[in-house]
């Protein structure tokens, strides 16, 4: 169990020696690192050109519009004021039609 053990532990540290090597070696290369920047270049693009299209509001956006709301608030308010008082109404009752005899 231990010489399987051990064996285990080998591959395992060689694999990962490998894969560290092999990181280091293509973050060192000139064409995979140009290759990155190009495709986060190419992401970044991507992602403003989405952002254009959704077509959201600025903070300048928001606030002419809660200004603009402020101010028809404002006038429906003012309105209100020189409206005179509804005055309530008698409520009707309405007749039951009359049963047909057939």
């Amino acid at each position: 169990m231990d010489d399987r053990k051990s064996i285990v532990d080998r591959i395992t540290g060689a694999t990962e020696d490998t894969v560290a090597r092999v990181q280091q070696e293509m973050s060192q290369n000139a064409v995979v690192t140009a290759t990155r920047e190009r495709a986060t270049a190419m992401r970044h693009r991507a992602q403003q050109a989405a952002m254009s299209q959704l077509q959201l509001a600025t903070r300048e956006d928001v606030a002419r519009l809660q200004a603009s709301l402020d101010r028809v608030e404002a006038a429906l308010n003012d309105l209100g004021k020189r409206l005179p008082e509804p005055k309530p109404r008698a409520r009707s009752r309405a007749s039951k039609p009359a049963a047909s005899s057939d």
